[in-house]
C-alpha cells in the first residue's frame, strides 16, 4: 500500500487510523510525503518516504484567505477550478516526479491519497494501480472541475498518459450521508471517522468534571499558525466568550499564545498541544475555523459547532455542516450571542448527538482496511 500525501497535518492526519489499520491487516505500508512531513508521519508509528520538495504554505496560498464567513454562495471562490498555476499543481508538480520513481521500485498494489492530491492520482495512473481517495469530509473536491490545460497537460504526459484520470477505484466517505455532497464519480465506501489530532497528552486539569459549561476555541493545525489577524480569529473570539458563564478553551499552536494576552481567568489557555478528541467530550461546544479535520471531530464527539471560515473549503464544510443542523455559521462580531443561543438550543444538540450516532455505526478504519483487497476486486 503506498499512501500519498501533501506535507500538511491537516491533510495527512485523517489517513492515520486507516494507516493504523493497513499495518495492523499485515499490508505493506509506505507513507510518501514532501520532507517537511517526514517526522510527523514516523511519530504515527508509521514508514515514510521522503519525495519532491517542501514548498511555503503561506507563499503558495497567498490570496486565498479573506472574510468569506458573509458573503453569498458562489462569491467566496468555491466556483474556482484547479488551474494550471494553482497551489494544487504546484505541489504535484513537487513531487510527482520522484512519487511514480519511487512507486516503480516499491510496487504498490495499491495507492491511497487524499483530495487534491493531484500526484497521487497521477502516479497510481503512471504505475497502473488501483487508485483509492480518502475524503477528509464532505467532499469539496467534487465542486471544483480539473481546467483541461491540467488534465492534459505536462503533469500527465510526462508519463506518457494521455489525460488525468479525475474518478477512483474506491472513495473511502467519512461523512454522514445529511452533510454529504450528493453525487460523485466513484464508488463510495462508507468508513467510521476516528479522530487523530496529533501526540496525545491528558493534561491533570481535563481528568475533572468542568464546574461551567466549557466552550473549545481551536483554530486547526495551519491556521493557528499564521500570522495574520483575518484569518487567525481565536483571539477575538475567545475574548468575546470571556464576557459569557463559561470556561473558555483555548488550543491553538503555542506560538501564538503572545495573542492571548490580558484575557481574564474564564479562558484557559492549553500550554502543550491538546489533542481535540480528549477535550471535545468536555465539552458543550466548540468554535472554529471550519477545517475538515476539526470539523469531523467535533462531529464524531456529538458537540454544536459554530464555523467562522476564512477560505472557501472552510465555507464549504461550514455550509454542509449547517444543513444538517449541527451547528452554524457564525461572525466574529456576534459569536458570543451565538454562543448564548447555541448552549439552550436542544434541537442544535440533537443533530449533532445524531451526526455523532451515525458516524460510530459505519465500518472502522480497521475492518475497512482488512476488506480492501475484496472491495476493490
Amino acid at each position: 500500500m503506498l499512501i500519498s500525501t501533501w506535507a500538511w497535518r491537516s491533510h495527512y492526519y485523517p489517513l492515520v487510523p486507516l494507516t493504523w489499520g493497513l499495518l495492523a491487516a499485515g499490508h505493506e505500508v509506505r507513507v510518501a510525503t514532501q520532507p517537511a512531513l517526514v517526522q510527523a508521519v514516523t511519530a504515527t508509528g508509521a514508514p515514510a518516504v521522503a519525495v519532491g520538495r517542501d514548498l511555503d504554505f503561506t507563499k503558495d496560498f497567498a490570496g486565498m484567505f479573506g472574510g468569506v464567513a458573509d458573503e453569498e454562495p458562489g462569491q467566496d471562490g468555491m466556483a474556482a477550478a484547479v488551474t494550471a498555476d494553482g497551489g494544487a499543481v504546484r505541489y504535484a508538480e513537487a513531487v510527482v516526479d520522484d512519487l511514480v520513481a519511487f512507486g516503480r521500485v516499491f510496487r504498490p498494489d495499491v495507492l491511497v491519497h487524499e483530495p487534491f492530491n493531484l500526484a497521487g492520482a497521477v502516479a497510481a495512473q503512471a504505475l497502473g494501480v488501483p487508485v483509492v481517495k480518502h475524503l477528509w469530509a464532505a467532499d469539496f473536491s467534487e465542486t471544483i472541475p480539473v481546467e483541461e490545460a491540467v488534465a492534459t497537460g505536462d503533469l500527465v504526459r510526462r508519463f506518457g498518459l494521455d489525460r488525468l484520470r479525475t474518478d477512483s477505484d474506491l472513495v473511502l466517505d467519512p461523512c454522514p450521508p445529511a452533510m454529504q455532497f450528493p453525487g460523485g464519480r466513484s464508488p463510495r465506501q462508507p468508513i467510521r471517522f476516528v479522530p487523530y489530532n496529533g501526540t496525545a497528552e491528558v493534561p491533570d486539569w481535563l481528568l475533572a468534571p468542568p464546574s461551567r459549561p466549557r466552550v473549545c476555541v481551536t483554530w486547526g493545525t495551519l491556521m493557528s499558525e499564521m500570522d495574520d489577524d483575518r484569518v487567525f480569529l481565536a483571539p477575538r473570539v475567545a475574548k468575546a466568550l470571556s464576557e459569557l458563564d463559561v470556561e473558555v478553551v483555548v488550543t491553538t499552536d503555542p506560538r501564538a499564545h503572545a495573542k492571548f494576552a490580558g484575557l481574564p481567568d474564564t479562558v484557559h489557555i492549553a500550554q502543550k498541544p491538546l489533542a481535540l478528541h480528549l477535550l471535545l467530550p468536555s465539552c458543550v461546544a466548540v468554535v472554529h475555523q471550519g477545517g475538515a479535520g476539526t470539523t469531523m471531530t467535533a462531529l464524531a464527539a456529538g458537540v454544536p459547532q459554530l464555523v467562522l471560515p476564512t477560505v472557501g473549503d472552510q465555507r464549504f464544510n461550514a455550509n454542509q455542516l449547517a444543513a444538517t443542523g449541527a451547528g452554524a455559521l457564525g461572525s466574529v462580531d456576534k459569536v458570543a450571542e451565538q454562543i448564548a443561543g447555541l448552549l439552550t438550543d436542544d434541537a442544535t444538540s440533537a443533530a449533532a448527538a445524531e451526526l455523532a450516532r451515525e458516524n460510530a455505526e459505519r465500518p472502522t478504519p480497521g475492518q475497512i482496511a482488512a476488506e480492501l483487497p475484496r472491495l476493490l476486486a
